[in-house]
Order: C-alpha cells, then sequence, then structure tokens
C-alpha cells in the first residue's frame, strides 16, 4: 500500500473518529456546560449537568452559595456531576465558581446570578391601544393632477419610500397629517427641505410640491397616517408602581408592516363583542369595541420588540389573583401543561387549558421562546385556537408567570409562540431605570 494511500485511510478513520466523538454524551455534556447559572435568592434550583466525572469546584466571591448544601468557598470541595445538583443563596449577586479536573487542571468557569424575587400581578384583560406616532408614515402614493391633466409625483421622485417617516420640514417639527398639509400648500411649490426616517437612520432631502388642480393646492403625492389602534391583552402589571407590559410583540403599521415609533399613546377599556373564528391559512380574530374611551387606563411610553408598555392610572382587578405571583425564570418553565388568562366575551377575563410545546432556552432575549399548544375544548369551540386580539395573554405555570402569547401559526392555529416573562420583566425594569436615570439628571 503506498504512502499516499495510507495517509488518505488514515484521515477518513480520523473524521469518524471525531464524528463519534462529537456525538457522544460526554463531548455533548463539554460543550453545554453552562457558563450562566441563574437562581433566585432564598430559592433551591435543581440542576442536572449530566457530566459523567467528579469535579473540583471553588469560589472567589464573598457571597454565600451551597451546593447539595455544602457551603462554596476558596477552598476546593469535590462534586459529583453525574447526579443532581440543588444550588441556593441568600445572597443577591454574582458568585465566580471555578471548576477544576483533580483540582489542578482548570476546567471551566462558571458565574452564578443570584436574583431578587419578581412579582407581578396576571393580566388577561382586554385592552384597546391608540398609538400617535412621531411625525407622519407614508402608507402609499397618490398622483399629483397638474395643468392638463399631467400626473407627477414630487415624493416619490425624491426618493421616499412605503414606511418612511416624515419628521420635519424646513426644520418644523410635522404635528400630524393637517399640518403636514398647511405646511405644503403655504410653500407655494418652493422646494421643500424634508427630514426623514427610515430603518432607524434620519436623513433630508429635497421635495418641491406641484399644484393639484382637482385639490386645488400645492400637493407632494403621498397617503399618510399619524394614528394607530386595535385591541390587544394586558401581560402583567407591577402594583408597587403599576408598570404593565402587554401583547409581547411590537405594533406596526396595518400598511406597511413597520414598527410604529410612538409620540404618544393610551390603553382603554374594550370589550370583545365577537369572535371570528380561525382556521388553517385564516388567522381568526377578536371583535373589540371601545369603551368609556374618555377614561384612560393608562399611558404607552415604550413600543418594543416585547410589547407595549406604560403606566396604569390605577389597579386593575384579576378575578384569579389577589396578589402579585412570582415571575419564573427561563429555566423554571417546563414542556408540558400550562393556562392562559384571556377574554372572549365583554371584560370577563376566562382560564384556559394550553400545553407548552417547545422551550426554548434562550441566553439573550428573543420575541419567541415557547411553542403553546391550546388544549382547551371551550376554547377551542370559540376560537378554534389562537386569534389576533389575544397577543399578550398570559401564560402561568406552577402559580407562576412564565410568557405571554405573541402570534399564531398561519397553518395551524391551536398552536402559536410565546415570548419568556423574563424577558418582557426585565424590559420593564430598564425602562424604570432609564425614567429614573432621566429625572434623576433634569
Amino acid at each position: 500500500m503506498s504512502k499516499n494511500k495510507r495517509r488518505k485511510i488514515t484521515g477518513i478513520l480520523l473524521s469518524i473518529l471525531i464524528v463519534v466523538f462529537c456525538n457522544t454524551s460526554y463531548f455533548k455534556s463539554i460543550v453545554y456546560f453552562p457558563e450562566e447559572i441563574k437562581i433566585i435568592q432564598g430559592e433551591t434550583r435543581n440542576l442536572n449537568l449530566f457530566f459523567p466525572f467528579t469535579l473540583s469546584v471553588r469560589s472567589d466571591s464573598s457571597n454565600t452559595l451551597k451546593i447539595n448544601g455544602l457551603e462554596i468557598s476558596t477552598e476546593k470541595i469535590s462534586l459529583n456531576l453525574s447526579t443532581p445538583l440543588v444550588l441556593q443563596s441568600d445572597d443577591i449577586g454574582k458568585i465566580n465558581l471555578q471548576f477544576s479536573i483533580l483540582g489542578i487542571v482548570p476546567f471551566k468557569k462558571v458565574v452564578v446570578n443570584v436574583l431578587p424575587k419578581t412579582v407581578a400581578m396576571p393580566g388577561g384583560h382586554s385592552i384597546g391601544v391608540k398609538l400617535k406616532s412621531k411625525g407622519v408614515i407614508v402608507v402609499g402614493f397618490a398622483p399629483v393632477i397638474g395643468k392638463r391633466g399631467l400626473r407627477s409625483n414630487p415624493a416619490e421622485k425624491a426618493g421616499i419610500q412605503l414606511g418612511d417617516t416624515l419628521l420635519e420640514i424646513n426644520n418644523i417639527e410635522i404635528m400630524n397629517p393637517e399640518h403636514l398639509n398647511e405646511l405644503i400648500n403655504n410653500s407655494k411649490g418652493k422646494p421643500l427641505v424634508v427630514t426623514i426616517k427610515r430603518n432607524n437612520k434620519i436623513f433630508k432631502t429635497i421635495i418641491k410640491p406641484n399644484y393639484d388642480t382637482r385639490e386645488k393646492s400645492y400637493q407632494i403625492g403621498l397617503w399618510i397616517r399619524d394614528i394607530a389602534a386595535g385591541v390587544g391583552t394586558l401581560s402583567f402589571y407591577f402594583p408597587k408602581n403599576n408598570s404593565y407590559g402587554a401583547l409581547g410583540h411590537i405594533i406596526t403599521d396595518l400598511d406597511t408592516g413597520k414598527p410604529i415609533e410612538i409620540k404618544e399613546g393610551e390603553i382603554i377599556k374594550a370589550q370583545i363583542a365577537a369572535i371570528e373564528k380561525g382556521a388553517r391559512n385564516k388567522p381568526g380574530e377578536k371583535k373589540g369595541v371601545f369603551v368609556q374611551e374618555e377614561k384612560i387606563l393608562g399611558n404607552i411610553i415604550r413600543n418594543t420588540e416585547y410589547g407595549i408598555y406604560g403606566k396604569l392610572k390605577t389597579p386593575l382587578r384579576n378575578p384569579y389573583y389577589k396578589k402579585a405571583i412570582p415571575v419564573a425564570l427561563i429555566s423554571e418553565v417546563k414542556e408540558g401543561p400550562a393556562e392562559i388568562l384571556t377574554v372572549l366575551k365583554g371584560d370577563t377575563i376566562q382560564k384556559y387549558d394550553v400545553i407548552i410545546e417547545k422551550v426554548y432556552k434562550q441566553k439573550n432575549p428573543k420575541p419567541k421562546g415557547l411553542i403553546i399548544r391550546i388544549t382547551d375544548k371551550r376554547l377551542l369551540k370559540e376560537t378554534g385556537g389562537i386569534v389576533q386580539g389575544m397577543s399578550g395573554s398570559p401564560i402561568i405555570q406552577n402559580n407562576k408567570l412564565v410568557g405571554a402569547i405573541t402570534h399564531v401559526f398561519v397553518n395551524d392555529p391551536t398552536r402559536g409562540y410565546g415570548v419568556f416573562m423574563e424577558w418582557m420583566i426585565k424590559i420593564a425594569q430598564q425602562i424604570e431605570d432609564n425614567d429614573m436615570k432621566m429625572a434623576a439628571n433634569f
């Protein structure tokens, strides 16, 4: 056998061995050994690492951490990682652990993040959502009809696109569509410097209005909108400060599909008047009506990837929960039975059975963390599954808030996505912290 042939065979065998090794439980246990472990202050957390060895571990933190009842300190202790570990700490903060082999060879650094217990009131309330955008949103083009029927479109010629937000004209802030028309018509056809926002970038362009013989005014050829409204579901609120989160996903413009950057907004009471039942490839919908529009439930200060956020004017009553309940960490969410809270008729919150079919163990915020399936026969009979307007309905498991419904599977309305409540709560806390910093700097 030639030397080249032997090398080729050796290379093939090594490749096979590497593939086999990479599929062993030993290799997988190394790859998936966690870099961060989250636990709640004062609570225990069971951790199954399925690591088939005994390792030494020590801590460089003054905070107390117990594993299997043993206090971890700067002195090394041995742990059998092939059996479940029980972690517990009464000290909030981060604890750095160093795992080593035989107490000598460094193996892995792990951060144990001890978090305070967070509690929130579950939502489920049907709410009317009213948003006013910053500037005006371009939702269509319309030709300007000049003399002898000549058609033109100054805005399109200047590079304006669907979904663009017009912020200013000649450095004057655009307040609403009527104000924009006034600024354009007052130009008497002179070129206008227009400030535009597109995909989080702000730039300026020049648009020269043309005279429209039908409208008897100067026009730039756009259909615009500055207000959006709809029905959704409250996810949670904090009794201590009435901060709330709802919907679980960002609000986009109906025509352009682009996220709406809000100038101001409010939530009001809504009642569900009818249900359009969902079917395969045909999403259903809650038909809601706004009631007592003059009685505002709260404001809207953020429109984010994880829902809308603001402050309630007064706390809202939940018939199933008199007190706030714990918010689950992602590590606590399990595949299996759970419940949702939502409204199908009037303003009465009801509880329905679901199954959490899939839990994506996310390390960083992402909008789709859960797959859920509706199992409650009452809900299936009324709606066919998840319908529009159900977004934000809180998901509860083992008496903890674990997430909120966000999207329906178009080809199977009995199933859909949910966002982890841990991420929704984190966004709410970040907003609260930012507002406090701004107030302090004012």
